[in-house]
């Protein structure tokens, strides 16, 4: 499963103050969402690590949610309803399993980024102070990412992320359209195991280390 991202491309036009761009996002970070506000398209900057308000225990918080539970579960069955949004990267990282060490793979496009689906939720404290944090949503992996790992995260096209993110799509439409998205990565490759440190930083975070693999 990919337990970092990449997000060094402003994707909306209004980004939020302080932004930086980062190579190796790990959970427990900031990292961007996309999610309708009044009708507007949002860009926010929230923690990766769903919290839902009614938490008691934060060491429970998740980075990542399976699309084939997410009407029945707790932790997430509400924010599904009501709180989706999207996690526009460049790409995504997938370690593969060789021998006693695990190498990492930068996942991508050919051009331009990708949507992830994600689920979001606001902690409130006492004070009136809150925090909102996300999740990603993962499916079964398909395509490249299938070589790497058994499940990746879900990157929805343009229609699919105007479904997911309409407030009047039915619940129950949902999980198919989680389930049945294309993998949209196009091409893979070895990258540095020095990004298996989350302190790492930098775009040789995503540079090739080995021979890319591509769709044919």
């Amino acid at each position: 499963m990919s337990g970092r991202l990449a997000q060094f491309n402003a994707p909306h036009a209004n980004m939020p103050s302080g932004w930086q761009p980062q190579w190796n996002i790990a959970p427990g970070k900031p990292l961007l969402i996309l999610r309708k506000t009044a009708g507007q398209m949002e860009c926010a900057s929230v923690l990766w690590n769903l919290t839902p308000g009614w938490l008691k225990d934060l060491s429970r918080a998740t980075f990542s949610a399976r699309a084939e539970y997410l009407h029945e579960k707790p932790m997430f069955r509400q924010a599904f309803a009501q709180r989706r949004c999207l996690i526009p990267v460049d790409g995504y990282f997938l370690w593969l399993q060789q021998g006693q060490r695990k190498q990492p793979w930068y996942l991508r496009r050919k051009e331009g980024g990708l949507a992830l689906a994600g689920l979001w939720e606001r902690y409130q404290l006492d004070d009136g102070q809150y925090w909102d944090s996300c999740a990603l949503i993962t499916v079964p992996a398909k395509g490249l990412a299938s070589r790497l790992s058994d499940r990746m995260p879900v990157a929805l096209n343009a229609g699919e992320q105007a479904i997911w993110l309409a407030e009047h799509t039915a619940v129950s439409a949902l999980q198919p359209l989680l389930l049945n998205a294309d993998s949209r990565i196009e091409m893979t490759y070895p990258v540095s195991t020095a990004v298996s440190n989350p302190a790492t930083q930098g775009p040789h975070c995503c540079s090739p280390a080995g021979p890319a693999q591509t769709l044919n």
